[in-house]
């Protein structure tokens, strides 16, 4: 068998006792660390995990494909090393959140990878001094919420005991039940966990409360510790009558959890009345993660987006040909723009083809093209040439010094030369005899008119 064979297996509730030590760190703030949360949510995005010389392996399938989350435990290098072989790849998919594991994977494999925040995905860390006592002008709102609440009801908080539970199965129906319109996949395995953490409360180190108004439980919430510092509220519901009941279980639950620094309210799913009611208490940490994919598979992707036809042969022979000869331009630790830089000579001069000049979608309209192609030409002494996709386009390379000039396909003596691996591809494309507007830019005074101009890049 390969050393490195990893076997998973589904994670079920069995599985949690066997989980806890690997993932509970005392620097780790992710509600993806919770035991409950991976037993919960197991189905449905296909949690599956292995142990292999000390370190547990975790895997989802994604919407596209399979991630992995950062080897726990043991040493990262050679944890990664592991899922490459594992994978048969050299650059596997990864989840990664803010943590200790994170830095030490940027410092090690940083590089090579392209780390895309996840904004949906971010956990909301708040102080529990701040959600227990509400103090300052910034909960203002939320002190006036409860105030009003116990103006007009008369209610009671109770922890969730083995004695209520039959009365917080009955909220969660009735929650429920005013959901039908909107209840999904989603929804469909929130509540089966919810069962799964209600009967068994214990064994998934499950703290709770709820609020009663009238001997029924109108709104409740369940949560477990990450660690001793870091406690994660998985669970908040309250019926639409009580609206505001969720500032007040909020507000009372907080205060039960005195002995914890932190509390993790998780994700808002990309939903603006969640995203909106979370950042309102004014969190202490947007905990970030990441979907971490090699670098080439980002840069292609941003290719792809801008160029790509329903053959990608072309696009699959460029990358695999031309990949070292790509510049980008980084911003935030995020690459947002791309072209290659194709190694030529004119005569004895060197120079590049600047091909293929676009800018991730997301960062489109911000300059980034320009920004990249400046940064070319203060690096590179050579003289650039391209060919802009359209006349449209060449006012916006004349602002940066570029010079229109006719070239011809028609043999001529004075050509553009294709070097290293780009002259492989270049032979597969020759054009058909004609002129075209081309552009130079160069530091010294050039006539590069009816350069000879044979290759075409679709």
């Amino acid at each position: 068998m390969n050393d490195f064979m990893l076997e998973f297996k589904p994670i079920t509730l069995e599985d949690a006792q066997v989980l806890r030590p690997f993932v509970t760190s005392p620097a780790r703030f992710s509600c993806e660390s919770s035991t409950a949360n991976l037993v919960v949510w197991a189905k449905m995005y296909d949690n599956k995990y292995a142990i292999k010389d000390g370190m547990l392996f975790i895997k989802s399938a994604g919407a596209e494909k399979e991630t992995y989350r950062l080897p726990f435990g043991g040493n990262l290098q050679k944890g990664i090393q592991i899922l490459k072989d594992y994978t048969k790849t050299e650059y596997p998919p990864l989840w990664v959140q803010q943590g200790e594991r994170f830095l030490d994977f940027k410092v090690n494999f940083g590089e090579f990878y392209e780390f895309i925040p996840q904004r949906d995905a971010f956990d909301y860390v708040y102080l529990q001094e701040d959600l227990a006592n509400l103090s300052g002008k910034k909960y203002h709102s939320k002190r006036n919420h409860i105030s009003a609440f116990s103006k007009k009801y008369n209610w009671e908080y109770r922890k969730i005991t083995r004695d209520n539970l039959p009365d917080i199965f009955e909220c969660m129906k009735k929650w429920y039940s005013e959901k039908t319109d909107r209840f999904d996949d989603t929804m469909s395995t929130e509540k089966q966990g919810i069962e799964l953490i209600l009967n068994n409360m214990e064994s998934l180190n499950i703290k709770g409360g709820a609020i009663y108004i009238d001997g029924k439980v109108v709104a409740f919430t369940l949560g477990s510790p990450i660690n001793k510092d870091v406690f994660d509220v998985h669970i908040e519901k309250a019926l639409a009558e009580y609206a505001t009941a969720y500032t007040v279980i909020n507000n009372e639950f907080a205060k039960t959890l005195s002995d914890y620094k932190y509390i993790n309210r998780e994700d808002d799913l990309g939903l603006e009345g969640l995203r909106k009611a979370k950042l309102s208490y004014k969190p202490h940490l947007l905990l970030k993660k990441y979907l971490c994919i090699s670098k080439k598979e980002w840069i292609k992707n941003i290719y792809h987006r801008a160029f790509s036809e329903e053959d990608n042969t072309f696009e699959d022979k460029l990358f695999d040909t031309c990949f070292k000869y790509i510049r980008t331009l980084e911003k935030e630790d995020r690459t947002v723009a791309m072209c290659f830089a194709l190694p030529c000579k004119i005569g004895e001069k060197q120079a590049k083809y600047i091909f293929a000049v676009t800018t991730a979608y997301e960062f489109r309209g911000k300059g980034c093209a320009t920004e990249l192609i400046e940064k070319i030409k203060a690096e590179d002494d050579s003289i650039l040439i391209l060919r802009p996709v359209n006349e449209g386009l060449i006012p916006f390379y004349e602002k940066m010094g570029f010079s229109t000039f006719t070239a011809t396909n028609e043999p001529n003596g004075f050509a553009l030369t294709p070097l290293e691996e780009y002259a492989q591809l270049a032979n597969e494309n020759k054009e058909e005899n004609g002129t075209f507007t081309a552009m130079y830019y160069s530091k010294e005074t050039e006539n590069l008119e009816n350069l000879y101009f044979p290759y075409s890049m679709p």
